[in-house]
């Protein structure tokens, strides 16, 4: 199966790794800024949300009706190295959007 991306502001758009056409960034998206926005946008888009922000997580509690969301929690990585901590672990990041909602994806420390 092939998931649909959303990619957070709080993300660069630049990474290697969203360099496809299931990925696209909030950048890319017009009259999407704020998070009830992004929010409504990706279940009405049937998007997957990436993002590093914790209020996408409280949403997802609160909420009824949710879309799938990959918190990315890394705190302050270099590009380069945030590109090859996402390629590690996507394929696991996916086996797991196929029966689950919510996925922390973060570095062991």
């Amino acid at each position: 199966m092939m998931f649909n991306y959303l990619i957070d502001e709080n993300l660069p758009c630049d990474l290697p790794f969203w360099d496809k056409e299931n990925f696209t960034h909030l950048s890319e998206v017009l009259n999407v800024k704020y998070d009830t926005d992004i929010w409504q946008y990706a279940i009405k888009n049937d998007l997957i949300i990436i993002t590093r922000d914790t209020n996408f997580y409280y949403r997802t509690l609160a909420s009824s009706v949710v879309p799938k969301v990959v918190w990315i929690k890394t705190g302050n990585m270099k590009k380069k190295k945030l590109n090859r901590f996402i390629k590690n672990y996507w394929r696991q990041v996916e086996k797991k959007l196929l029966s689950i909602s919510y996925i922390k994806l973060q570095r062991k420390k």
